[in-house]
């Protein structure tokens, strides 16, 4: 007789539940077997592993210390089974999943990984919605998404799925080129008590209430004059003086519109990496996350406004701790 893997699991099965009828259900056989099957494992080791009583069974020193090196070897035997599950996806060019909402990050994403796996085709969805973006997630229709949190509205992800926060992503303040406050880089947010604002329509991220509270806190009633979930539009409206509106860092063309920046970034995003413990990115993911920066850093000096606000402090705000 030699140990198999159906032998560790039973020992380490007997020693978790303290239990030869409770080990028996969980690994669907009957007690006799159990019963049976320990007998013959203690005697080709040549003594007993568990001392019953009334009330159970308990590991002897012998039994400890093998329920250790059963679990180890166990826990072994799992990791070299994902990796050449994993091993046979990429080379059977199962795609690679990616979702994410319309931000830098998720392009680079796609294109890290595209770059880094050139053998695997990488397939790529622009979701919006928090909710369906953690669905998809949930439900194996996507291995890896950028998502986005905003400070009181954390995320709700399901089982199964890591997270990791790549960037606080400061969001800037957009007005017509002859407002008064064009001319200034730096504002604080009570200066724009007075104006009307455009914003998108209201979603399951939280981004409008979270606008509003530090409208609030700044102590002034934020109003919202236009709705549009169309960048162009919001520019459109705020270059012809009918609006101010929010202004991701990077971005699109902004023809007619003066970037402000907030004193003390009231306004703010968090853009979070999440990917299924089963993908086969999981084990990459610090690789991707450096790459990642590495190019958004690159985008950062293309933008003017941004790149005086990282240099004066800003990059201390929007790295990760340890970045």
């Amino acid at each position: 007789m030699r140990l198999e893997v159906r032998h560790l699991e039973l020992v380490v099965a007997i020693a978790e539940s303290g239990s030869l009828r409770k080990a028996a259900a969980h690994l669907h056989l009957t007690q006799p077997a159990v019963t049976t099957q320990l007998k013959r494992i203690e005697a080709w080791l040549g003594g007993p592993l568990f001392v019953r009583s009334t009330d159970g069974v308990l590991a002897t020193h012998t039994g400890t210390e093998l329920v250790r090196d059963a679990k180890k070897v166990l826990d072994q035997l799992a990791d070299l089974e994902r990796t050449a599950r994993l091993n046979t996806q990429r080379e059977s060019g199962t795609p690679l999943k990616v979702g994410g909402i319309p931000a830098q990050q998720f392009s680079l994403l796609v294109n890290v990984l595209a770059a880094t796996r050139p053998r695997q085709e990488v397939t790529s969805r622009t979701v919006r919605e928090t909710s369906a973006l953690t669905a998809l997630l949930g439900s194996g229709e996507l291995d890896v998404a950028v998502m986005r949190r905003f400070p009181g509205f954390p995320l709700a992800l399901p089982t199964g799925v890591e997270h990791r926060l790549m960037l606080s992503e400061p969001i800037f303040v957009g007005v017509h080129e002859g407002h008064p406050l064009a001319g200034r880089d730096e504002i604080a947010l009570a200066e724009l008590a007075d104006e009307k604002w455009v914003m998108p329509d209201p979603d399951d991220s939280g981004m409008n209430e979270f606008v509003a509270r530090a409208c609030a806190a700044a102590g002034f009633e934020q109003r919202i004059a236009h709705l549009t979930n169309e960048a162009h539009i919001a520019f459109a409206l705020t270059a012809e003086g009918r609006a101010v509106c929010q202004l991701y860092p990077i971005g699109t063309a902004r023809d007619g519109l003066a970037t402000l920046t907030l004193e003390g970034n009231p306004l703010h995003r968090e853009i979070v990496l999440a990917w299924r413990e089963d993908s086969p990115v999981a084990s990459a993911v610090d690789e991707l996350c450096r790459e990642i920066e590495v190019r958004y850093r690159a985008l950062v000096d293309t933008s003017p406004v941004y790149a005086r606000w990282w240099l004066r402090g800003g990059a201390d705000f929007a790295l990760p701790r340890g970045a």
